[in-house]
């Protein structure tokens, strides 16, 4: 009786799930990363609440919220727990599930929990160097679950080192991980075949073999697709293509979600059905199929949202719920915060319950297009539109052609590549035919050249630039209140449209201008942008030298230093071209990086000293971005590349050969301070510079040489007099740099130091209405 008593008033608020879910996100927000923003939005959503005067919506908000805390609250006391000590080596057991086994060249990444001395298990990610190729060939063998003896040391994962850049430490906390280990040594490894009880072991071990089997049978092209859109496994074959469907626009097609849930589970009732069962006997069927489906793709966020919504959809019509679509959505959505408060916290929770709650009002608009074909292009360029407020906040550009490709691509992925691929699965495991195995690998490998070429020669982005929380809340009001009035078919639509469209482009308006030095690893790299966008300017790129490994021991996707540290930086700075970059000399830890910038944002034009170009690496660069259409330039001291800043060059004065000795060195006074970049130069240019321009004087200098004792000589620092000093070097660099002469000289003329190896990026900001900032860093020096 009483259960039917709380059936009847919880369906008193059907249609309004979606205020206690608001709570509940706005909760999540201020108790786990509390600022005076998420305050203002969780008191506006407690006082909306509470102005429904609905004491079921009241009473349904208050205990969600209460649920929310008491979660949130037990994942901060986790978080607090007495780590790992990190300055001795330990030896504990790893227990690894199959599908938690990543492999790449000679790197081994180990996924599981760890028990030291009979302590509580704790969950943490292993690395280890390959010494060999029949090791490797053991570990990708593993198709059950391990318990691994292992021997080796903790440390705390890096956070973000660069503004805006991604936080690996964040990325595990939301994951529940707080420390990683690298292992020194295996000694031991035993298979533990799981329990009948043991679901996830099972699902897991399943999973590995599914993978493992589409490598043995299939061609390479084949084998990439099979891995995605079947098991939702990413290899690090597919990183190297993620780069392009990016670019396209349909890297969502690759990411398991809705349009495959509704594959899957559309093919599994349609046979099943058939086979006579009963909607009701199909409904029990079906959520086990669904837990099953969610192990083989390894639980991703996007699969779990679909699967548990559509069993609510489902549940909604089994027992006459009367929920509405919204409802189903926002009780999903409040089942996994309580299980995983960070869930929204990541790009991947953004987006997949972004974009369906945006589905929920595109439907009703595109419903009105009576044109089949135009009603699906409608759904896919709304569906694009919406994604704007949420690309700002990670990705920081947006592909406007990502629509047509989507239109064009899902009947493609829906009507024949998710089919053919699931029975050619399945019939691979009773007959092996050659012919299918070969068709398939020629389709594949001509579309992924389809591919490329449309990725190269008809795709437009627009770069954003990272998007502040309240430009992102300002645009998401902005975009329900478009899709309202595109529902109600109000005349005034396109005004907000066009404030949408103005907002993308608010980096025009910005009045903020930036010096920032990158922490690029050993190396230089040094941003400046003008005021209101009119000027990006790069001095030098970081890079590093590639050492030649066995080819067993090579991994898969070769990134760059500045795929994670400049490129991801300049895009959130709404960089699109580099008006100018400019190579201090010829050595690769300063140009190395050129050619990878270039390929995702292009340069203009570079200049660098005379002669740099003897240097056959550098000289082998600058031909290919001549062919690309990069205006090269080599110059002398007293040339001023700057239409909007005074950024002149002091040195060299000679013709060079792109040594330390004949390092570019740039001059530029800025907001009311003076900034000097030095490049590698050594003592000898720095002599040089001092006689030359004896009068000079700067507040914050570059050191020369990432602090080198062949650099920064007493006599140069005391003649120009800096107040700060950046030295930008590598954590635990193999020079040792910055060296204790450099450090004591600086020390010696009381000169505030930062270095990127201790503080991350340092960087200043003025407005043309303001001096320069004090100097702001990413990481708080221990």
């Amino acid at each position: 009786m009483r259960l039917l008593q709380w059936k009847k008033h919880l369906k008193l608020i059907n249609n309004y799930w979606i205020f206690p879910v608001l709570v509940i996100i706005g909760t999540v927000f201020l108790v786990l990363e509390p600022t005076l923003l998420t305050g203002i939005v969780w008191f506006y959503i407690i006082s909306r609440v509470l102005y429904t005067g609905n004491k079921w919506i009241i009473g349904a908000s208050s205990l969600c919220m209460c649920i929310m805390i008491v979660s949130c609250v037990r994942i901060l006391r986790k978080e607090e727990l007495e780590k790992f000590p990190e300055t001795h080596q330990i030896i504990g057991d790893l227990s690894v599930l199959p599908d938690q086994v990543k492999i790449d060249g000679d790197r081994l990444q180990l996924e599981g929990n760890i028990t030291i001395s009979n302590k509580e298990k704790r969950k943490i990610v292993a690395f280890y160097r390959l010494t060999s190729e029949q090791e490797k060939q053991s570990w990708q063998k593993v198709n059950q679950p391990l318990k691994v003896n292992i021997s080796g040391e903790f440390e705390t994962p890096m956070s973000k080192t660069n503004l805006n850049g991604f936080d690996y430490r964040n990325y595990l906390k939301e994951n529940g991980i707080y420390q990683t280990l690298t292992i020194e040594k295996i000694h031991k490894i035993q298979e533990e075949k799981p329990k009948f009880y043991e679901l996830l072991a099972w699902l897991s071990s399943y999973r590995k073999k599914g993978i493992d089997h589409c490598d043995k049978t299939f061609l390479k092209e084949t084998t990439l697709y099979l891995k995605t859109l079947i098991f939702g496994f990413k290899s690090s074959e597919f990183s190297q293509k993620e780069g392009m469907f990016s670019n396209l626009g349909i890297l969502h097609l690759f990411s398991l979600s809705g349009m495959h849930v509704t594959f899957f589970i559309g093919r599994f009732r349609y046979i099943f059905l058939k086979c006579g069962l009963t909607l009701e006997q199909l409904f029990w069927l079906q959520l086990l199929f669904s837990i099953v489906y969610a192990g083989f793709t390894g639980f991703s966020t996007s699969v779990v949202r679909a699967l548990l919504q559509c069993m609510l959809v489902l549940s909604n019509r089994e027992f006459k719920w009367q929920l509405s679509a919204l409802d189903c959505w926002s009780l999903t959505l409040m089942l996994c915060l309580f299980f995983q408060p960070y869930l929204l916290f990541s790009a991947a929770g953004q987006l997949s319950y972004g974009l369906s709650f945006f589905i929920l009002f595109v439907y009703p608009i595109v419903r009105k297009v009576s044109n089949r074909y135009l009603q699906t292009y409608y759904f896919s360029l709304l569906l694009n539109l919406t994604i704007i407020p949420l690309v700002g906040l990670t990705f920081f550009e947006w592909q406007v052609t990502s629509s047509v490709y989507t239109f064009l691509l899902v009947p493609v992925f829906e009507r024949f590549m998710l089919p053919v691929l699931s029975i050619s699965l399945l019939s691979s495991f009773l007959l092996k035919a050659t012919f299918i195995i070969d068709t398939l690998e020629i389709y594949f490998s001509v579309q992924q050249s389809f591919f490329e070429w449309l990725s190269q020669n008809t795709t437009h982005t627009i770069v954003t630039g990272v998007f502040s929380p309240i430009l992102f809340l300002v645009m998401l009001s902005l975009m329900l209140l478009f899709l309202h009035m595109l529902l109600n078919q109000s005349k005034q639509v396109y005004l907000v449209g066009i404030a949408l469209f103005l907002l993308m482009y608010s980096k025009y308006v910005s009045p903020n201008g930036t010096i920032a030095f990158i922490d690029v690893g050993q190396g230089d790299s040094i941003f400046i942008q003008t005021p209101f966008h009119q000027e990006n300017i790069l001095i030098d790129t970081g890079g590093k030298l590639d050492y030649k490994k066995e080819k067993w021991a090579t991994k898969t996707k070769q990134t760059s230093n500045a795929d994670y540290s400049v490129i991801p930086y300049l895009k959130s700075k709404g960089v699109k071209y580099l008006d100018k970059v400019l190579i201090t000399h010829g050595h690769i830890d300063h140009f190395g990086d050129l050619v990878a910038i270039n390929e995702k944002i292009p340069i203009r034009s570079i200049y660098f000293p005379v002669g740099t170009d003897k240097k056959i690496a550098f000289f082998s660069m600058i031909e290919y971005l001549k062919k690309s259409g990069t205006k090269c330039y080599p110059i002398l001291i007293g040339d001023s590349v700057s239409d909007h800043i005074p950024l002149k060059t002091l040195a060299p004065d000679h013709l060079g050969t792109g040594e330390n000795k004949d390092s570019m060195v740039v001059y530029t006074k800025v907001a009311g301070r003076g900034f000097l970049f030095t490049g590698d130069l050594e003592k000898e240019g720095e002599e040089q510079l001092v006689k030359q321009f004896p009068s000079l004087k700067v507040d914050v200098l570059k050191v020369g040489h990432h602090g080198s004792k062949t650099s920064s000589t007493p006599l140069f620092i005391q003649s120009i007099e800096p107040k700060e000093s950046i030295i930008s070097c590598g954590r635990n660099n193999r020079f040792n740099h910055p060296h204790k002469e450099t450090i004591e000289t600086l020390k010696q003329f009381k000169i505030k130091q930062f270095q990127t190896n201790k503080n991350g990026m340092i960087y200043y900001e003025w407005t043309p209405f303001s001096d320069m900032s004090p100097a702001k860093t990413i990481l708080k020096e221990d």
